[in-house]
């Protein structure tokens, strides 16, 4: 993974847990949908191959994670993208 792939894969990442982590209140699930499919929409325009790579670049970052919340919303934030077929 080069440093750039490693940057973007984990500023996604956390995008997704933050998101998926914040209060109702803070950020309704509709604005949580709001941001979140747009860039499912853009992820889906990549090759399967591509799709399949980021997933696994995703999951790579999710073995990071010691907080087992995030772990699990970072493992999961693949099929949350829409990379998973």
């Amino acid at each position: 993974m080069t440093p750039l792939e490693r940057t973007l894969t984990k500023a996604l990442t956390e995008v997704v847990i933050r998101l998926d982590h914040s209060d109702d209140d803070a950020i309704t699930p509709e604005a949580t949908m709001q941001v979140i499919e747009p860039v499912a929409v853009l992820l889906q325009e990549l090759s399967e191959q591509d799709r399949q790579a980021l997933a696994d670049l995703i999951n790579k970052i999710a073995w990071e994670e010691t907080d087992p919340e995030r772990h699990l919303t970072a493992w999961e934030a693949p099929e949350t993208l829409g990379l998973l077929a």
